[in-house]
C-alpha cells in the first residue's frame, strides 16, 4: 500500500529552514525532527552598565549591549532588566573594561578573565615550575566548593601536576592580598615560597567617603 503523500508545501527550502529555527527558538522543540534537535534553549546576554540604568547621560556614553548584536535603546534595556530573573555581577577594569570578576554566579571564568590571568602570570604559578601559562589549568585558589569566587584575585594558572599537589599534597596556597597576583605556597613542613607573576595587575580600592561630602548617595 503506497504511503500517503505529505500535504503540499509551497515554501522554499530557506523559508522552511527559517520556520524550523523559529520553532526551536520560541518553543524549544520541533515535532517530527530528530531528538537531538529538540529541547534547544537560546541564551541572550544583555550587558547593562549599572549607572546607565540610573542616569540617561551615562547611558549615552555607555549603552546597553546585546552580545553579538550591538547597542540597544536604554529604555528597552531597563524593561529587560526589570523582568530579569537573575543577574551575573561582572566587575570590570574602570579604564579598559577588562573583566576582573564574575563573583559566585559562574564557575568557569569568561574568556576575557582567562586571558587576563594567563597574561598576568605568563607561566605557571607554582614553585620551580616553568610550564607556560597557556598550557596550564585555571585554578580557583580558594576552591569554589569552599566559597571561592571567580575573580582575578582568586585565580591562577597551574599545571596539572601542581594542581593535584595543591589539592591533595598537603600544601596550602593563598593569594597575597592586594599583591596583584602573588601566590604564597606553604609546604606540609611549614616552608613558605612566594611565586610572583610576570606582570602584576593594578589593585583598585574604593575612595573613602569624607564626612563633609554633601548630597544623597545615588543608590
Amino acid at each position: 500500500m503506497p504511503r500517503p503523500r505529505p500535504p503540499a508545501d509551497d515554501r522554499s527550502l530557506d523559508q522552511v529552514r527559517a520556520d524550523i529555527l523559529c520553532d526551536l527558538l520560541i518553543d524549544g522543540r520541533c515535532e517530527g525532527h530528530s531528538p537531538v534537535a529538540q529541547g534547544i534553549r537560546p541564551t541572550v546576554v544583555v550587558t547593562v552598565p549599572a549607572l546607565s540604568l540610573w542616569d540617561d547621560a551615562h547611558a549615552a556614553g555607555a549603552p546597553a549591549q546585546i552580545e553579538g548584536l550591538g547597542p540597544i535603546p536604554i529604555e528597552r534595556a531597563r524593561e529587560l532588566s526589570g523582568g530579569a530573573t537573575g543577574w551575573m555581577r561582572v566587575l570590570t577594569h574602570p579604564e579598559t573594561g577588562t573583566v576582573l570578576s564574575v563573583g559566585r554566579r559562574r564557575y568557569e571564568p569568561p574568556p576575557e578573565l582567562r586571558r587576563l590571568v594567563r597574561w598576568r602570570a605568563d607561566r605557571r604559578m607554582a614553585p620551580g615550575c616553568v610550564m607556560p601559562a597557556s598550557r596550564c589549568e585555571i585554578d580557583h585558589t580558594v576552591a569554589w566548593s569552599d566559597g571561592g569566587t571567580t575573580a582575578a584575585d582568586n585565580l591562577a594558572p597551574l599545571c596539572a601536576g601542581h594542581h593535584k599537589v595543591k589539592h591533595h599534597g598537603g600544601w596550602t596556597v593563598v593569594q597575597v592580598p592586594d599583591s596583584g597576583g602573588v601566590l604564597e605556597w606553604t609546604s606540609p613542613y611549614g616552608r613558605r615560597y612566594l611565586v610572583e607573576p610576570e606582570r602584576r595587575t593594578p589593585v583598585f580600592r574604593p575612595v573613602p567617603e569624607r564626612a563633609d561630602d554633601a548630597g544623597p548617595a545615588p543608590f
